[in-house]
């Protein structure tokens, strides 16, 4: 079995993200994809962070329609700071038997080199790196080759039209201004109707 594990804030979760773990999906042959929204993301200490009930239900909307998708909580029910390499020593135990892709995008994986632990990420997942518009191939290969002997554990997948930001849907929907298109209806109507970063500025 292949799964693929998609993290984020999810803050809010947006079609990018769905793009991105659909065209995961398709093109590794992934048996399933498995959502997981932070829950104390510390390379985000200090930033606001909506609560982690509305980010996991909105997640859980978006996902509900694709039979291959699934969001888990291991991040949001554990105490402390998240980290990555703690997900995916839990899902090694309680998967043992499935090959594990943590999908990233480009940008995030420029500070990969800062998580915790991630020699040993490396040894319980392939990382598939999502790239993303305005890198070169350049860049791309520079940060490959920061991981050494273990770039061989890392594969680039290229996926076009995924230039969604969450950043400028949470400024949309604090000013009033529409944001239709850019997340599923589900979590449009959901942020409508809690409300959701209308005094965040």
């Amino acid at each position: 079995m292949r799964t693929g594990i998609l993290g984020g804030t999810f803050d809010p979760v947006h079609l990018g993200h769905l793009l991105i773990a659909e065209e995961s999906r398709i093109s590794l042959g992934l048996d399933q994809v498995l959502f997981v929204p932070a829950g104390r993301p510390w390379l985000k200490e200090g930033q606001p962070l909506t609560e982690a009930c509305h980010r996991v239900q909105m997640v859980e909307l978006a996902v509900a329609s694709n039979p291959h998708f699934r969001v888990i909580r291991n991040e949001v029910d554990r105490s402390g700071p998240s980290y990555t390499v703690d997900t995916l020593e839990e899902l090694r135990e309680e998967l043992p038997a499935t090959e594990l892709f943590f999908i990233l995008g480009l940008d995030a994986f420029e500070s990969f080199h800062r998580w915790k632990d991630p020699g040993r990420i490396l040894e319980l997942c392939r990382l598939v790196v999502v790239s993303r518009p305005g890198y070169s191939d350049e860049e791309q290969d520079r940060l490959l080759a920061t991981c050494g002997d273990q770039a061989d554990r890392i594969c680039v997948l290229p996926v076009h039209n995924v230039d969604f930001s969450a950043t400028e849907i949470r400024r949309r929907a604090s000013q009033g201004i529409s944001f239709r298109y850019q997340v599923p209806d589900a979590v449009e109507a959901y942020i409508s109707a809690q409300g959701l970063y209308r005094q965040r500025p």
